[in-house]
């Protein structure tokens, strides 16, 4: 289960197994929040996710293997027994949980910024720095994303 895939296909993956059948559902971080799955009564935590990081000196985005957060293990966990009695069960030893970070990171801290650039170029600011962000994005990547867009040509001097 994943977040491209269309709505047909979701609903199969989440409707309930026939009487009498198990039924597993692979899914990734989008089956941490974004959805309930009914009769759910064990999770397989990996303790591992993909995120994207954008690497500002080559202007790619890459996927990183990382382990969970606390949060998102916690989550996970959360998804088993919500609409009858069940269990996670995590693969690692448990006391890795404790060296877990508490939170995953803002995804502005390791984003490509060159959109929300643009869009606050095209809303009037020239100086995103000086915006309250609730998590600031580091001033590298924003000098670097206004550094692409005037290569492009997309900002106006």
């Amino acid at each position: 289960l994943y977040g491209n895939l269309s709505q047909k296909e979701q609903d199969a993956a989440i409707r309930p197994a026939s009487q009498g059948t198990r039924k597993i559902v692979l899914a990734t971080s989008i089956a941490e929040t974004s959805i309930t799955i009914d009769g759910v009564r064990i999770v397989i935590d990996s303790g591992l996710q993909r995120l994207p990081v954008f690497e500002a000196s080559t202007g790619i985005t890459r996927l990183e293997t990382v382990r969970v957060s606390r949060a998102s293990a916690d989550q996970r966990a959360g998804r088993a027994g919500r609409t009858e009695p069940g269990i996670a069960i995590r693969l690692w030893h448990q006391g890795q949980t404790a060296a877990l970070p508490a939170f995953t990171p803002p995804q502005i801290l390791s984003s490509d910024l060159s959109g929300l650039v643009l869009d606050l170029a095209h809303w009037g600011v020239q100086d995103p720095a000086s915006l309250a962000f609730v998590d600031q994005p580091p001033e590298t990547t924003l000098r670097e994303a206004r550094v692409l867009l005037g290569q492009l040509g997309a900002l106006d001097k």
